[in-house]
């Protein structure tokens, strides 16, 4: 299982926001550069960055900033917020990213993973889904940056053989409500998902889960969740706050 730091921005600076409200901000002190540097030193070899600027706003924000993060030795990152036309996707990736995260654009009109244009970079294409509640066909999800009112529900089955049959292989997904809480897991919301997933993807795709991590025992108890269970983890307060490291991290995760 593989443990990906995460760094936030707004305005330049690294923050995390209490469940995706952008009126709840937690700012570090130390620069975005920074946090990287130390945790490639710590082992990690995946960086997960969101521009929020670009995700209120709708295009990048904080691009400079992101390429420069980009070329830290040692470590890829994946990059969301903002990213909604082609065009950005391969701006980003002649920046040296390794991998593009779309969430509202996808959630809204899946069609669009179809265009000619994007097909070359599926790929390094990630879908993201944030997700608020979730029964046992549909799921509703936050868009435009967890915005009041950009909620939309979709069917997950459909939406994930979707995913998969465009040639999409990477899902991240995560429970806002626990997101930059450090309130720890609700495993049966996270398998509950994974299983109407699996189900409709097979082994095609890569999960990626986000959201509570407040120790090294929920580490634990995802990657309790075996073979079937999440392939990577975004960690984000936990490590600000210095709850873990990321090499105690990478060796709970096995």
């Amino acid at each position: 299982m593989l443990i990906v730091p995460a760094i936030d921005l707004m305005a330049g600076r690294v923050v995390r926001l209490e469940q995706g409200d952008f009126d709840r901000p937690i700012s570090y002190e130390r620069t975005a550069l920074a946090y990287a540097e130390e945790w490639v030193l710590q082992g990690a070899r995946f960086l997960h960055v969101v521009d929020l600027d670009g995700a209120r706003q709708g295009e990048p924000k904080n691009f400079s900033l992101i390429c420069d993060i980009a070329k830290s030795k040692g470590v890829k990152i994946e990059v969301g917020g903002g990213i909604r036309s082609v065009g950005v996707i391969r701006k980003y990736l002649e920046a040296r990213v390794e991998r593009v995260v779309l969430s509202t654009r996808v959630l809204e009109d899946a069609s669009f993973l179809l265009s000619r244009d994007i097909q070359k970079y599926l790929d390094r294409v990630v879908v993201s889904m944030d997700i608020k509640d979730l029964t046992t066909e549909t799921v509703t999800t936050g868009t435009a940056g967890w915005k009041q009112g950009g909620d939309l529900t979709i069917d997950l089955r459909t939406f994930i053989r979707t995913l998969a049959e465009t040639g999409i292989r990477y899902v991240n997904f995560s429970d806002i409500s626990k997101d930059g809480m450090l309130s720890g897991l609700d495993t049966e919301k996270i398998t509950r998902f994974l299983g109407m997933a699996r189900e409709a993807a097979g082994k095609r795709l890569f999960f990626t889960y986000a959201g509570g991590i407040s120790s090294l025992e929920d580490i634990l108890r995802l990657k309790g969740l075996g073979p079937d269970g999440v392939d990577a983890v975004i960690v984000g307060r936990a490590l600000y706050e210095k709850k873990f490291d990321v090499s105690q991290a990478i060796a709970a995760a096995g």
